[in-house]
């Protein structure tokens, strides 16, 4: 039996997302250093405990993240793992907070 959440497509609040790396104040800082004209491998290395330089190429130039192409480089098993694990961490922060008493009301 599938999860509430996953019956009613209920998000999470960005902020307890454990998938996104970087915070919206993340982006607008990367965004301001680069405009002040520092580099962007600078700024990988202040930001190198939470993401690639890869990724903040794609927030300064958004354009290149539809020139990539991806490919499977996963293991099935592994996923099925982490999205297992996922889907109880969404259940209990679910649990926790108001948003769950007015989604059961649906």
């Amino acid at each position: 039996m599938p999860y509430f959440f996953e019956t009613y497509h209920v998000k999470l609040p960005k902020e307890k997302d454990r998938r996104r790396k970087l915070t919206d104040e993340d982006k607008e800082i990367i965004k301001r250093l680069y405009v002040d004209g520092i580099a962007i491998r600078e700024i990988a290395r202040i930001f190198k405990n939470k993401c690639s330089r890869r990724l903040i190429q794609f927030i300064l130039f958004p354009d290149r993240t539809q020139k990539t192409e991806w490919k499977k480089y996963y293991n099935s098993d592994k996923h099925a793992k982490y999205i297992k694990s996922h889907r109880k961490y969404k259940y209990k922060v679910l649990m926790k907070d108001e948003l769950w008493e007015m989604m059961k009301n649906i």
